[in-house]
């Protein structure tokens, strides 16, 4: 079976070409129009680091380009004066997303670093480009005393660099680094630049925001915390400005008006001078937090300035605030801690929303939604217009060609596992909500813990989840349109629908395919063999005895028992394929004349 195509380069070509076109100039050489498209691409791939890694402009990281003869294995070279950095890039442009650089590329590229900053000029007066620029860095290398050196690899490969590489740099680092860190080597892959396209690299939340805390506490270590009464007026502002962004780390955006959020606006409207008694307030996080210099000492208010805002636990007090359009007297308690000092920020943020969650009404698959590859999913599907709303909210749209959620998704990876104790399949009936556990399930030598780890996992692609996806959406549909209105047949196809996705998965794999979209002849097929499987079960459950042989069909059991357990699925499913591998496929069921068998 072929290696399926990263969904991420898909991606890069058409960006880079939207950045770089008449800025990047293309490189000389290429015998074919695809090696001179890559050697482009490469270079603009340098451009690109450099422009999200230093922060440059867009014109100066094109500028930076050197690649060419004579270049050291650099292809880019830039120096920002606020940081006193000088970057030093080499970049790959790797077509099918898969593999890593050269061996010989990268010792080349720990070369010409070596060659430079040992001011071995004459290894680079070949290059033009480097020619220009051997003047100012030779000053440049000459009289700073705190100057520090970024050296990347960056490539659109989503292999890790083997170990070879690596050791090629560390060695390079050992022999300038003394006691600091003049130099530093780092790789930037496939993931990484795409995480830059989608912005997946940006913290969640909004850049700044500025509030006036009365009556205000404030705690200073180990992080700092202020808390205290916050106007519903200036709340209901700065849901007006920034919304979604607002609450983006929350475990659930706003859901609307739902009965405890109709409660919310009812103490609104009826008492708002007593709603900082009466709700449980706002929990927020910052990156970093400043208090006016005119406020320190001030015990009655605080003006502060936070910057990577988030609001992790109040989306439904904030949301029906603004809804209510409450604007008087009333205040709202809220707290904003500083992930300032935390070294492990991430990890921290994340306690924080489970935590301040705890005490509501929060089902465990809101807590899945922390999960950061509902993001990564979310994002990459994104850049092609297709939306993923893996948190509840009230403004998510109808599943259709461009949108999905997370039940979806979840019930199509369930049945995607190829587990051949079919527990996934019989859970989904039997007992979905463990689909929704964090609790360990394997032993510790095992890379995913429960569940859901095992089924969003990262290297399992958005373009493999929206694709699976799309076929649960045709077996659900087909075996609907078979359904009968009442009797054995109907409960039949009611339960039967996730083992027969499973068996589609396991003997079509068309979740592999290279298109984001299902093809019409992907659709006809998929279509076809549901009923061809469907079929292939129904004559299964005859012969095991689930089901009488003829109509009137009556069954001892209902089907919700049969496939909700994960024994008889195991043999349902061990016999079904069996059937179909030698196209013994049982009589169509009644009222589904014309299936493909």
């Amino acid at each position: 079976m072929s290696v399926e195509k990263p969904y991420e380069i898909d991606h890069i070509p058409k960006h880079l070409h939207g950045l770089f076109d008449g800025r990047v100039p293309p490189a000389a050489g290429g015998k074919t129009e695809q090696e001179k498209q890559n050697n482009f691409l490469s270079r603009s791939l340098a451009a690109f680091a450099l422009h999200k890694l230093s922060g440059c402009t867009l014109d100066e990281a094109a500028a930076s380009i050197v690649d060419g003869g004579g270049d050291g294995g650099i292809d880019a070279v830039y120096f920002s004066p606020t940081s006193n950095t000088l970057w030093l890039i080499q970049s790959k442009f790797i077509e099918n997303g898969r593999g890593e650089p050269e061996l010989g590329e990268a010792s080349k590229f720990k070369d010409g670093i070596d060659n430079l900053l040992s001011a071995k000029w004459e290894a680079f007066l070949k290059n033009e480009a480097w020619s220009k620029r051997l003047p100012p860095i030779k000053k440049l290398l000459g009289e700073h005393s705190v100057l520090h050196v970024e050296a990347v690899l960056v490539y659109s490969g989503i292999n890790a660099v083997s170990e070879d590489r690596l050791r090629l740099f560390e060695t390079l680092e050992s022999r300038y680094n003394h006691g600091d860190e003049f130099l530093h080597f780092g790789t930037y892959s496939l993931v990484s630049v795409h995480d830059w396209l989608t912005g997946a690299d940006a913290a969640a939340g909004v850049d700044k925001v500025e509030l006036e805390i009365l009556k205000p506490g404030w705690v200073t270590e180990p992080y700092q915390t202020i808390y205290g009464q916050v106007r519903v007026a200036d709340v209901a502002a700065l849901y007006e400005t920034h919304r979604a962004a607002l609450v983006e780390a929350n475990l659930r955006r706003y859901k609307g008006l739902t009965e405890v959020n109709k409660r919310i606006k009812e103490t609104l409207q009826a008492e708002e001078r007593h709603f900082f008694y009466l709700n449980n307030g706002l929990t927020a996080y910052c990156l970093k937090l400043d208090v006016a210099a005119t406020d320190r000492a001030n015990t009655e208010k605080k003006k502060i300035t936070a910057r990577g805002f988030s609001i992790v636990n109040g989306a439904q007090t904030i949301g029906t605030i603004h809804a209510a359009k409450a604007g008087g007297d009333g205040f709202v308690f809220l707290k904003i801690i500083s992930l300032e000092k935390c070294e492990e920020e991430a990890v921290f943020a994340r306690r924080i929303t489970e935590s301040t969650n705890f005490q509501n009404q929060i089902s465990p698959r809101d807590f899945v939604a922390l999960d950061e590859q509902h993001e990564r999913i979310a994002l990459q599907l994104k850049v092609d217009g297709i939306r993923y709303h893996f948190k509840e909210a009230d403004d998510v749209p109808d599943p259709d060609g461009t949108n999905f959620t997370l039940d979806e998704a979840a019930t199509a990876l369930a049945c995607l596992e190829r587990d051949s104790d079919c527990d996934l399949c019989a859970m989904l009936l039997s007992n979905r909500k463990v689909l929704w556990s964090t609790e360990p399930v394997y032993p510790k030598d095992k890379p995913q813990e429960s569940l859901c780890e095992r089924m969003f996992r990262r290297e399992r692609s958005a373009r493999t989840v929206w694709r699976a996806v799309q076929l649960r959406r045709i077996v659900i549909e087909r075996l609907n349109g078979e359904r009968p209105a009442a009797g054995a047949r109907r409960e039949f196809y009611e339960n039967a629908r996730w083992l027969v996705l499973n068996i589609l998965f396991l003997r079509e794999h068309l979740e592999q395919g290279e298109t984001l979209a299902l093809t019409d002849v992907e659709k006809a097929r998929a279509a076809a063999q549901t009923l061809e499987i469907a079929n292939a079960i129904w004559a299964t459950a005859q012969e095991a005895g689930f089901v009488s042989a003829s109509e009137p069909y009556t069954s001892p059991r209902h089907f919700k028992s049969v496939f909700g357990s994960a024994t008889d699925c195991q043999k349902l499913k061990a016999a079904v394929m069996k059937r179909l591998n030698e196209k013994k496929i049982g009589a169509p069921l009644a009222g589904a004349e014309g299936a493909c068998t």
